[in-house]
């Protein structure tokens, strides 16, 4: 349950499944497992997600938490904490399996080099795998909060996109069947909420303004803006009125900086705020490590 003590802070009010989005180099990652972390120190069971990594690196989520990568079967990593890596191969074992019966079928099937290069160069199959995959973790109902890192913004929009796109082709039989369950999940506003991640700066405020409409014409509930990264003030007003009348040639150049840095972060709030609810998460040099900082995410109030 909600409490007092976190009723404005986002973990607070994260729903069952949420889809933590934004541009590369805003913080998404840290966010991700910022929140899982702190969702389930609140004694929710929690399930921390990503898209596997086709490059063979380690999973920079994964580190957070002393590991390599994670599994692609949810395994616990902490108290009320498991862990998952949605994989597009694994996915797609799964559904065939199910449609097959036979996971002897599916080995020679998924074995099979000719099948293995259709799938890969198939339109949206890669997609399907991830989906169907996240789709059994959705279906688990003995977690109470899903958390997705997605790792670039045009795998979100693949999956959102996916359902109505096979539709169109395929209206009946088991893929649709699957499909039609997938967007009772991703299009319910209930249950579901991607959290569109930026920096208060004025570039990536315009990509998480234009990330949000593309999230909005596929159907995607959006909970709000998260705005990362933001500078403390240390200034009164009237601190920052004397520091506005002197020259940035002088001894004050390193507080001109941070004032301006005070004002970016105004301007970013003013511009996300006028387009949906705004959560702000303060500057730190290792968030993950600060007990508790998943909490301190709060709502911005104008």
């Amino acid at each position: 349950m909600v409490n007092a003590s976190n009723v404005d802070s986002l973990v607070g009010n994260l729903k069952r499944i949420n889809l933590i989005s934004g541009k590369g180099g805003v913080g998404r990652t840290t966010l991700a497992a910022t929140l899982a972390k702190a969702s389930a120190k609140e004694g929710k069971k929690t399930l921390l997600a990503e898209l596997e990594d086709d490059s063979g690196w380690d999973s920079p989520l994964a580190r957070y938490f002393g590991r390599k990568h994670f599994q692609v079967e949810p395994h616990e990593i902490d108290r009320n904490l498991h862990a998952v890596c949605l994989s597009a191969t694994t996915g797609q074992e799964k559904f065939l399996n199910g449609f097959l019966k036979l996971s002897s079928i599916t080995q020679m099937v998924m074995g099979n080099q000719g099948v293995k290069w259709f799938l890969d160069g198939a339109p949206a199959f890669k997609e399907m795998g991830y989906f169907y995959h996240l789709l059994q973790q959705l279906n688990n109902s003995s977690y109470e909060r899903i958390i997705l890192d997605m790792p670039a913004t045009g795998h979100l929009i693949g999956l959102a996109r996916l359902p109505n796109v096979l539709l169109k082709m395929m209206p009946v039989g088991p893929i649709a069947e699957k499909l039609k369950e997938g967007q009772k999940f991703f299009y319910d506003k209930t249950q579901t909420a991607a959290w569109v991640v930026t920096l208060p700066q004025a570039l990536p405020v315009s990509e998480a303004l234009e990330l949000k409409d593309s999230l909005l014409k596929e159907q995607i509930p959006v909970g709000g803006y998260v705005l990362n990264r933001a500078p403390f003030n240390p200034f009164t007003t009237e601190e920052e009125a004397i520091l506005e009348s002197m020259s940035t040639k002088s001894k004050t150049h390193k507080l001109m900086i941070d004032l301006e840095r005070i004002r970016r972060l105004r301007e970013a709030e003013k511009r996300l705020s006028d387009s949906d609810q705004v959560w702000v998460a303060p500057e730190t040099d290792n968030p993950f490590e600060e007990e508790g900082f998943g909490f301190r995410v709060q709502k911005f109030n104008p």
